[in-house]
């Protein structure tokens, strides 16, 4: 009798299977948070992303609670009510976010081969940084509203792909400045790829610089910095002299990350602001706002680069007066993403046509 009690305790527990149904009629209510939790996680494990909870019809409590969870949870990514032969207004079914494994050979070589088609080599440890990135990118996503894109392949081709084009207008050690950042892009890629390069990070929202500073921790990247600040508030903090296009002797002042100041200079008793040599914007503004936001900010010679879809024609035509009035220069440059086929372009403008000697585009 005793062998047998201590073979049943030897025994391992029966793993019961997950399924796709979860009738709640038979849980008290104070268990209802946990337990649906802890079943939608296990479905995830379990590779089972579209399930049904049973709720009952009634008077409509327990099921307005049980969305009232599901909308609270991170690993729904939505749902609806059943349909008839399903139960109907007694049950909901859960569609559940997908694993994405960043870190696959799948998605490396989606980045590896469209980085070669596009004339560009990466390294495994920048494919490493941008898979912690991307990873990163899409846990802050559903409460700091940081992209619209959440497929795996997307992320790769629409974010990180798509910010190879800039690497052939970029000098070295130039300073670069990101309007509106949002997720990083395309300033915290390139300045993985460019650890030469000094990159200030700058958007309005708080929680999205809050996210840029976190990769920008995770990933140690020295060279880029991110301030809440818009480019409007920005520009305030540059001498007049210098919002006139001074080609004088220009210093630099950036705050690091614990409030100082970096590269600090006295000049005439006040700390000054040395103008960027790149400005990069991300589909943020139309064109006649980005050269609003950039002109003033930008040394000369310099250049700032919009990065577009493939309809720009409207806004070349809407901020032709204001280039041709200030005597700039506007040239544009056309380009595919590989994998998805879609067309982008860069429209690049610039306060000096010398900026642009040997450059490789065309000009309008």
């Amino acid at each position: 009798m005793q062998q047998d009690q201590n073979d049943t305790e030897k025994m391992e527990p029966v793993e019961v299977p997950i399924e796709d149904v979860l009738d709640l009629h038979t849980f008290a209510p104070k268990e209802m948070p946990s337990l649906l939790e802890e079943y939608l996680n296990a479905c995830r494990k379990a590779r089972i992303y579209s399930v049904r909870i049973i709720h009952g019809k009634g008077k409509g409590f327990l099921r307005n609670r049980v969305h009232g969870l599901l909308k609270s949870l991170p690993n729904v990514a939505s749902f609806s009510q059943a349909p008839p032969r399903a139960g109907g207004w007694g049950a909901t079914i859960v569609e559940l976010r997908k694993e994405v494994d960043f870190e696959s050979s799948a998605w490396a070589y989606v980045l590896d081969e469209g980085a070669r088609a596009m004339g560009t080599r990466l390294k495994r440890s920048q494919i490493a940084q941008f898979a912690i990135h991307a990873k990163e990118l899409l846990a802050w996503n559903r409460f700091a509203n940081l992209t619209a894109i959440t497929d795996p392949v997307e992320i790769a081709v629409k974010q990180f792909l798509d910010t190879l084009p800039l690497l052939s207008f970029l000098a070295p050690r130039s300073w670069l400045l990101d309007i509106g950042s949002g997720g990083g892009f395309p300033g915290i890629p390139l300045g993985i790829l460019r650890p030469d390069l000094h990159i200030m990070l700058i958007d309005g929202s708080r929680k999205k610089v809050s996210f840029q500073k976190h990769i920008i921790r995770t990933l140690s990247l020295k060279n880029v910095e991110a301030r809440h600040i818009r480019a409007e508030e920005l520009k305030k903090e540059l001498p007049l002299r210098f919002r006139r296009g001074c080609r004088g002797q220009q210093h630099v002042l950036h705050r690091s990350p614990r409030g100082g100041l970096k590269g600090r200079e006295q000049v005439g008793g006040k700390d000054e602001l040395r103008p960027y040599h790149v400005i990069v914007s991300k589909a943020v503004s139309k064109l006649e706002r980005f050269l609003d936001q950039g002109t003033p900010l930008l040394r000369r010679p310099g250049i700032m680069i919009a990065m577009k879809g493939r309809s720009v024609e409207a806004e070349l035509e809407s901020a032709g007066p204001r280039v041709e009035a200030e005597g700039l220069t506007l040239v544009v440059k056309k380009y595919r993403l590989p994998h998805l086929d879609i067309e982008r372009c860069l429209v690049i403008v610039t306060n000096s046509p010398e900026a642009l000697v040997g450059f490789p585009f065309v000009p309008l």
